[in-house]
């Protein structure tokens, strides 16, 4: 049996033979508005190497339903081996890369995902088998068929000079992330980071399958990503996040890359008063640039906190991001505008975290090539939400 841990870390809250995901209940953004649902999996009180899991959920502006239904049958119970089949009706963000393997290490929540502006609707069956070589290289091997409706008014222009904007993609993707120094909380249904020492690296190929499955994309992508956490005696500690990515061949909009922007397009600074992500960047705005091939660099030096009373211990840290992409074949998508990023972007700023009830603000500015002419375009003021586990 795993060791209990609080389900806010987990996002998941056992309920008999349910283990009910706590993300689900209810999702804001700006395409949806408000979403309310219900989502989970089965636990061990039902069956130890087989589980039943999916979610369903109604979103209010588009007055949609989403929904995903699947399972996963453990092969191997020493290596954490699991096979897993899925269908999802759903929608996702324009250009959103994610890893496979970072699924299973739980982060509380993304803040960004309120903000997002630019989504596609799919329908998906997806087959994985999950792998874990030990307790520090863990592995997923996925194969998916999607069908693709746009949203927003894109298409792209195939190689015969036909444009399609609904389109099939057929991929096979392969994750590695290796924890050389990390040790793991086990749970049943994921693992918890506690300590790091050297990178984390998380390493994924992507095969677009043209004909296979009635594919219309044959491509590649490989991503790479270093994740350095260093803490000191003094308790301050530093984050070094490198990452890159790499789109080879016939590549969608929708299946391309962003550095994670966070700023909201509207005008005035209070207008774009939000929260801030962890990991995106908080000058730039949604939909500005696009890549197919990106690199990111992103450093945080958080003091040691300071000791004012047992309630009040703020916490300020210093945070600067960089950018630098291009973008082939531009000239193939069509009805969504947006830049490219091949001189180096850069903003810096800091955070006060943790002022009152996991609350702070964050405060970042836009600089060198990509600085814009009005002044406070440039600055983004928000604030943070760390919760206190």
């Amino acid at each position: 049996s795993s060791t209990k841990v609080s389900p806010f870390i987990t996002g998941f809250y056992p309920v008999y033979i349910f283990d009910v995901d706590l993300r689900s209940f209810i999702k804001y953004n700006n395409y949806e508005g408000f979403r309310f649902g219900i989502g989970g999996v089965t636990n061990d009180r039902l069956f130890e190497s087989v589980k039943i899991g999916g979610y369903y959920a109604k979103s209010v502006k588009d007055d949609a339903t989403k929904y995903s239904m699947g399972g996963s049958v453990r092969l191997n119970k020493e290596t954490s081996t699991w096979f897993n089949f899925y269908y999802t009706k759903d929608i996702r963000e324009i250009g959103a890369y994610d890893y496979l393997t970072d699924a299973r290490v739980y982060s509380v929540f993304e803040p960004r995902r309120l903000n997002i502006t630019q989504f596609y609707l799919y329908r998906q069956w997806s087959g994985s088998i999950q792998h874990q070589f030990s307790s520090k290289v863990l592995s997923e091997l996925n194969f998916i068929s999607s069908k693709v409706q746009q949203i927003e008014d894109y298409s792209y222009v195939l190689d015969n000079g036909e444009t399609i904007s609904d389109y099939e993609i057929t991929e096979a993707t392969f994750a590695i992330r290796i924890s050389p120094r990390t040790d793991f909380l086990t749970l049943d249904d994921g693992w918890i980071e506690y300590f790091d020492g050297l990178p984390k690296i998380s390493a994924q190929v992507t095969q677009g399958i043209r004909g296979l499955w009635g594919g219309d994309f044959s491509y590649t992508k490989f991503a790479l990503k270093f994740d350095y956490y260093i803490k000191r005696k003094d308790l301050s500690s530093t984050n070094i996040m490198l990452e890159g990515q790499l789109a080879l061949g016939d590549v969608p909009l929708t299946h391309l890359f962003h550095a994670y922007p966070n700023a909201p397009t509207k005008d005035e600074i209070l207008q774009r008063f939000s929260i801030a992500g962890r990991r995106s960047f908080e000058t730039m705005y949604f939909g500005e640039f696009f890549s197919s091939r990106l690199t990111t660099l992103q450093v945080k030096h958080s003091l040691r906190r300071f000791y004012f009373s047992e309630k009040f211990k703020p916490e300020l840290v210093f945070i600067t991001r960089h950018a630098i992409g291009d973008m082939t074949n531009i000239e193939r998508h069509q009805g969504i505008p947006f830049n490219t990023l091949e001189q180096v972007y850069s903003e810096t700023g800091l955070e006060l975290n943790r002022i009152l009830f996991g609350f702070g603000l964050s405060f970042a500015y836009r600089y060198g090539y990509y600085h814009l002419p009005d002044f406070e375009d440039n600055i983004s003021f928000k604030f943070t939400f760390y919760l206190k586990l």
